[in-house]
């Protein structure tokens, strides 16, 4: 395989020198070898080489670069950051995002959007909302007040979202949840008022 790519380049060197650019010698390659022999950026990134002075089309050795990554340190470093990329992966691993993107997969690992959440409830917080449910729900069963009732709520609703990020969880996890940001300044505020059979007024 590797004499293959040092063939092609050998040819991209005679075009170079012949005066042609990146793109023309493509065409003459993929005309005899097909398309899927070189990308037009690696015919460029090459010619670029070649303008700079450089001629050795042999590829520049890898110091210290495993031949095979370690799933479990994989697996590690996204346990300690669910929102490591796989660049940020790439980088501290010396390896492609190709690679730890297929190393993912194998993992069982898919990216997920985080959940908006309007806040991130503390065990005390959750405690007290499911209290103060069994409450009222108790009061209802002597005294039908939720029949009684017309709710209203408002909501500033912004023209301009934030984007949610992105991190790895199993297949069968559901997707982390992250507190909104805060909101933008251009917004409108949404009023609507129901009872129990519906929405009474809205705007």
């Amino acid at each position: 395989m590797e004499s293959n790519k040092q063939h092609f380049r050998h040819i991209l060197l005679f075009y170079y020198r012949k005066g042609k650019n990146a793109v023309q010698a493509r065409k003459k390659l993929t005309d005899v070898y097909g398309e899927g022999v070189l990308t037009v950026r690696q015919c460029q990134n090459w010619f670029t080489k070649f303008r700079s002075g450089n001629f050795d089309v042999e590829d520049a050795p890898h110091s210290g670069r495993p031949v095979e990554a370690d799933k479990d340190t994989i697996k590690a470093l996204v346990n300690a950051n669910r929102r490591i990329t796989t660049r940020e992966i790439g980088e501290r691993l010396s390896l492609s995002n190709s690679t730890v993107y297929d190393h993912l997969k194998g993992l069982g690992l898919t990216s997920k959007l985080d959940i908006w959440v309007p806040h991130v409830l503390t065990e005390r917080n959750l405690c007290r909302r499911v209290d103060a449910c069994d409450s009222l729900l108790k009061r209802h069963e002597n005294d039908p007040f939720l029949k009684r009732i017309i709710t209203g709520d408002e909501k500033w609703v912004v023209y301009n979202n934030v984007k949610r990020k992105r991190s790895w969880s199993k297949k069968d996890e559901p997707a982390q949840s992250i507190s909104k940001a805060d909101i933008h300044k251009k917004k409108v505020m949404l009023s609507v008022w129901w009872d129990f059979k519906g929405i009474l007024a809205f705007f």
